[in-house]
C-alpha cells in the first residue's frame, strides 16, 4: 500500500517521490499550514497526549484545546454550543441515539455512506432505501411504507463522497413537512467548509440555515414558527475541508446539552488528543478568518470541471471540488491512474466505495491551493491518456 510521507497538499510525497496531489479529502489545504501544526506542537509539550480519561462529568476528560475547539466550532456556525468527538464517522449514530424513540423508521438514500447505514442499522428501526437525490421516490417509499401517525426519519449525505453530488434538502424538506414529527438527519462531511456563503455546509447552500437546525425539539415547539416543518441535524468532520481532526456537532446550548447527556461517546470515550485538538482548533480559527480559501477553492472546481466537459467528460456544475470520472471499465481506469502517476500526478481509483458502480471510478479532488497550472498540467495529462 502507499504510504504518504507529507501533508496532503497540492503537491504531497508518496512513497519518497512528489507528486501533483489531486486525491484525498484536505480541499482547503490547512492540514500542513504552518499555524496548524505549531498549534499542535505547542500544546502537546503543555498539556500532553491526551487526558487519558472520558469526558463524563466525574472523568475529568475536558482539556483547554478540546473546549476551545468547541468554543470555536459555535463560534464558526453561529450556535451556541458544541460537541467534539473522535471521528465524524460515528457523528450520525449520535444523532440518531440522541432522537431515542422520536421516529419510527429510516428513510436512506441509496448511495449514502456507510456510516449513515450503520447508524440506520443500529438504530434498531426499520430501515427503507430510496434512489439517490430522488425526492419523489422518497415520497412514494414513504407513502408506502408509513402507517397514519408514524414519524420517518431521513438520512444521508450533503454531499456525496466518491460522486460528489449535493443532496437535494430542499426537495426533501418540503416532503417530509407532510410528515408531522418527521426529522433530517445530515452527514455534511464533505459540505463543511464548502459549501455556503459562510461555508457552514449543505444546509446553508439549501438556504435552509438556521431555520432551526440542531435545536431541542422543546426550542422548536416554543419557538411557534409558522412552518416548522421537519426537524433538521446536521453532523461532519474537521477532518476534511477543515483542516483538523475529529468529529463536530454544533447546536444550541439546551441541544448540545441533551446530546451529551444521552450519547455514551461523551461520557464513556476518550476525546480527541491534544495535539489534533489544538490543530483543529487553529485550523477552525483559519477557516473563518480566510474567507478568501472557500472563494479560491470553487474557482479551482470550475477550471477543473471546465476543462473536464471540454474533453467531452460530463460533470456536474457544481462548487463541489470533486469531480467524479467512470471512463470505460475497471482495467482503462487502473491505466489512466497508473500512467498520471508515471507523469508525477495523482488521483485516486476506487474499485468500490459508496455510491459506486461494479466498476468503480476515478475521483479527482482540487484543493484551494492548487495553482491554475497545476490544474492545467492535470488537465492536458489526462487529455492524451484518455
Amino acid at each position: 500500500m502507499p504510504v504518504m510521507q507529507s501533508p496532503p497538499g497540492a503537491s504531497t510525497v508518496i512513497d519518497g517521490r512528489p507528486y501533483l496531489y489531486f486525491a484525498g479529502t484536505g480541499y482547503l489545504g490547512l492540514q500542513g499550514r504552518e499555524e496548524v501544526i505549531r498549534a499542535a506542537c505547542e500544546a502537546t509539550a503543555r498539556y500532553g497526549i491526551g487526558s487519558a480519561t472520558s469526558r463524563s462529568r466525574t472523568g475529568f476528560g475536558d482539556t483547554p484545546p478540546v473546549v476551545e475547539v468547541e468554543r470555536r466550532a459555535a463560534e464558526f456556525f453561529g450556535q451556541h454550543d458544541a460537541f467534539y468527538f473522535m471521528s465524524g464517522y460515528i457523528g450520525a449514530n449520535i444523532l440518531t441515539e440522541t432522537l431515542g424513540d422520536a421516529f419510527d423508521a429510516v428513510f436512506i438514500d441509496e448511495l449514502s455512506h456507510y456510516c449513515l447505514f450503520e447508524a440506520a442499522r443500529l438504530s434498531g428501526k426499520p430501515v427503507l432505501r430510496f434512489r439517490h437525490r430522488d425526492a419523489d421516490d422518497l415520497r412514494a417509499t414513504l407513502n408506502a411504507n408509513l402507517a397514519p401517525g408514524q414519524r420517518p426519519l431521513l438520512l444521508c449525505d450533503g454531499v456525496f463522497a466518491a460522486k460528489g453530488t449535493i443532496a437535494p434538502l430542499a426537495d426533501y424538506r418540503a416532503v417530509l413537512a407532510d410528515y408531522p414529527g418527521a426529522a433530517m438527519c445530515i452527514d455534511d462531511a464533505h459540505g463543511l467548509g464548502v459549501l455556503g456563503r459562510a461555508g457552514r455546509g449543505s444546509f446553508e447552500h439549501a438556504r435552509l440555515w438556521p431555520a432551526g437546525v440542531n435545536r431541542d425539539v422543546a426550542e422548536l415547539r416554543d419557538a411557534e414558527l409558522p412552518d416548522a416543518g421537519p426537524r433538521q441535524m446536521l453532523c461532519g468532520t474537521l477532518s476534511k475541508a477543515m483542516g483538523g481532526f475529529g468529529g463536530i456537532i454544533a447546536g444550541t446550548g439546551r441541544f448540545i446539552e441533551r446530546l451529551k447527556n444521552t450519547s455514551h461517546y461523551y461520557s464513556g470515550a476518550s476525546p480527541p488528543p491534544v495535539p489534533a485538538a489544538a490543530a483543529s482548533a487553529r485550523a477552525l480559527e483559519l477557516v473563518a478568518a480566510e474567507p478568501r480559501l472557500r472563494v479560491r477553492l470553487r474557482e479551482n472546481a470550475a477550471v477543473l470541471k471546465n476543462g473536464l466537459r471540454k474533453m467531452g467528460i460530463s460533470i456536474d456544475d457544481t462548487p463541489v471540488p470533486i469531480a467524479c470520472l467512470a471512463v470505460g471499465d475497471a482495467a482503462n481506469m487502473q491505466r489512466i491512474q497508473r500512467e498520471l502517476m508515471r507523469r508525477d500526478i495523482c488521483i485516486a481509483y476506487f474499485a468500490s466505495y459508496a455510491g459506486l458502480g461494479p466498476e468503480g471510478a476515478l475521483r479527482i479532488a482540487v484543493f484551494a491551493t492548487h495553482t491554475e497550472q497545476m490544474i492545467g498540467q492535470l488537465l492536458d495529462e489526462l487529455a492524451r491518456i484518455v
